[in-house]
């Protein structure tokens, strides 16, 4: 009794406030994580093969659409593609040869004077002279189209996300060169139990956590897609513009959904205090103070949720020391 006497005084000398338990309608939520993911992203390869001799930027930079983001060694195939614009001037020059002999003969022909034997020989080497211009045009474009690979261009605005080479590095054909995606389409991916779908349609109302912080997003944001797996649907989140610069790409953040109501007690956090392990509660009956052992439930902020020890009515002490 003495103790009990000892406890109260030494809280009653220290308490600065307190609070009323009462029962109020409270929101009931459901939480789980949600993937952000970019709506527009890429894993830029490789098309030729060379040495790396200029990496624009680093991971975490930004860049606009259009601009160069890596070099490759062009030598070769700067050397391949004028071998190959070689090739088809003199299969050009070759080509025209045996136009002007097939027109000549042709002429002949007219007048009778030339052999059948010589205008097929003459046809046939115009025709298939023609044929190698055409074979040596797309074998130039081919070898134009690898050269041009040697600059690698950003396909659009984006930030790098992953760099796989370095500068001096050889490469090869498919090898791996960035990840990229664009940090103004943003997305969250986030499962809800196929039990609580209906609820969450019904309740229109959602929140997501990323670095400590609260957003509450309009629910014309959201897209549902049935999952075959787990008895579950897939929501797809779109982040509004105004909030995407808090996310990236990869991250994971807490999504809670609006589920219904409640008729319980929410108490501030700081009346919970913690005695070996176990969440207390000091209560206040008439001139004495008293410890009282409770249960918690779901926390959101600054409140948390009692499931058991204290009830409607009972009086809590705020204890500052």
């Amino acid at each position: 009794m003495k103790i009990i006497l000892l406890v109260s005084l030494a809280l009653n000398l220290f308490a600065t406030e307190l609070y009323t338990v009462q029962k109020k309608l409270h929101s009931r939520y459901f939480e789980n994580e949600g993937h952000v993911k970019a709506t527009y992203h890429a894993k830029i390869s490789a098309q030729t093969t060379g040495v790396v001799t200029y990496v624009a930027y680093d991971v975490g930079d930004t860049f606009s659409k259009g601009v160069t983001l890596l070099k490759i060694s062009s030598v070769r195939q700067f050397a391949n593609v004028e071998e190959a614009r070689l090739e088809l001037e003199n299969a050009e020059l070759d080509a025209k040869e045996k136009e002007i002999k097939y027109i000549r003969l042709q002429k002949l022909d007219a007048k009778h004077l030339a052999k059948d034997e010589d205008m097929t020989a003459a046809k046939t080497a115009y025709d298939v002279a023609n044929k190698t211009v055409s074979l040596k045009k797309e074998k130039l474009s081919r070898l134009n189209e690898l050269y041009s690979y040697t600059r690698i261009t950003a396909p659009f605005s984006a930030v790098i996300k992953k760099r796989y080479v370095h500068r001096a590095e050889k490469v090869s054909l498919g090898s791996e060169l960035f990840d990229i995606y664009n940090t103004n389409y943003l997305r969250i991916l986030v499962t809800v139990p196929e039990s609580l779908i209906q609820k969450v349609k019904k309740e229109h109302e959602l929140l997501v956590i990323a670095n400590q912080k609260e957003y509450k997003i309009d629910f014309d944001n959201v897209t549902v897609y049935p999952s075959s797996e787990n008895y579950a649907y897939t929501l797809r989140i779109k982040i509004p513009k105004g909030i995407v610069s808090e996310f990236h790409d990869g991250n994971f953040v807490g999504v809670r959904f609006k589920v219904g109501e409640i008729k319980n007690i929410c108490i501030n956090k700081k009346y919970i205090h913690q005695e070996y392990e176990t969440p207390v509660v000091y209560i206040k009956h008439a001139d004495n103070v008293y410890k009282q052992f409770v249960r918690l439930g779901n926390a959101k902020g600054s409140t948390v949720e009692i499931i058991s020890g204290i009830k409607d009515g009972d009086i809590l002490v705020y204890n500052e020391k």
